[in-house]
């Protein structure tokens, strides 16, 4: 089930006739804030009184032993106990795998497991028959009724749909930045957050900023794309290091052209980067032929060699790179 739904589905499991929570739920996905926010929905089923004894966090790292004798405890002063296992990931040795399988074959059924996986560890068979929780990055829609939530608490603020669409764009839809950024404006603003103070308070992404250079070059608006390197350059970046992004991203932007039509999920694990990252890269590269992204890959792989060997200077050579770029539109 997507992130979105686990609050009503455990709120319907835990008010049933007949508790509906499943012997065990797998929390995955590229987005650490709602993988956390999960575990403490989770946290939440237990009574706050007893919390301590019937809800319990362990590392994968301690074996499957002493997970699988916790889940087998009853609970104390309470009807269910939530057992949260952390750091999972896709190495489970052949004992661990064995005692979590022996487990999940006859549950007990006043324990609810929680495994929280790294990376694909979700795809191992011994979870495969658990409930999986998605918590990959959220559509912008799904964001705004969390950012909404959290502008109704104290001191309340609104924020219009221009200000919410670019604090998404500037923070690639990571929750766990866009929950320190929404703080920060609340404080900053006295009423409406707006666009403008979104600009001012919240910082673009590297990746993003190099997709707005990147973006400005290949539509050949070259007032955009200085305004772009100016920013940049004003943050501290060295012209040699807005060269080696500007080679990292249209070696992306080559790739994802090359693996157009394949699934989003699998080209962001080849390329390194996340989800989120990957619609920029895709929108950028979309204005070139791969003939042309081969080009200019090409073209800055050489501008790298020359800079350090010494025969350009970094600064020369970063704006030469935006105007030649422009051209291979």
């Amino acid at each position: 089930m997507k992130y979105t739904a686990l609050k009503a589905h455990l709120d319907a499991a835990r008010t049933a006739a007949v508790r509906a929570f499943a012997p065990c739920y797998v929390i995955c996905g590229d987005d650490a804030w709602l993988r956390q926010s999960a575990v403490g929905m989770f946290r939440a089923l237990v009574d706050p009184d007893y919390a301590s004894f019937n809800y319990t966090s362990l590392s994968a790292a301690d074996g499957a032993e002493e997970a699988v004798i916790t889940l087998n405890t009853f609970p104390v002063f309470d009807t269910l106990r939530v057992v949260v296992l952390f750091d999972v990931d896709g190495k489970l040795n052949a004992a661990d795998a064995a005692a979590y399988g022996n487990y999940l074959a006859a549950p007990n059924p006043d324990a609810v497991f929680v495994v929280v996986c790294e990376d694909g560890a979700e795809k191992n068979s011994v979870w495969q028959d658990a409930e999986k929780v998605d918590c990959n990055r959220l559509a912008e829609d799904d964001i705004a009724v969390i950012v909404g939530g959290m502008l109704k608490e104290e001191p309340k603020r609104t924020m219009d749909r221009a200000a919410l669409h670019e604090l998404v764009t500037r923070t690639l839809s990571d929750m766990s930045r866009i929950s320190c950024e929404v703080g920060k404006l609340k404080a900053y603003s006295d009423g409406a957050i707006t666009r403008e103070d979104v600009c001012v308070m919240t910082s673009a992404e590297p990746d993003y900023q190099i997709f707005q250079l990147s973006d400005a070059m290949g539509a050949g608006d070259k007032a955009r794309a200085l305004r772009v390197l100016s920013a940049l350059l004003d943050d501290g970046l060295r012209p040699m290091t807005v060269i080696n992004m500007l080679y990292a991203y249209y070696r992306r932007m080559l790739h994802a052209e090359l693996h157009k039509g394949e699934p989003d999920a699998q080209v962001a694990a080849l390329l390194g980067v996340k989800p989120g990252a990957l619609y920029h890269v895709r929108k950028a590269s979309g204005r070139y032929t791969q003939v042309k992204l081969k080009k200019c890959v090409d073209y800055l792989h050489g501008l790298q060699y020359a800079v350090l060997t010494g025969r350009r200077g970094e600064e020369s050579a970063m704006h030469d790179a935006v105007l030649t770029l422009m051209s291979q539109v």
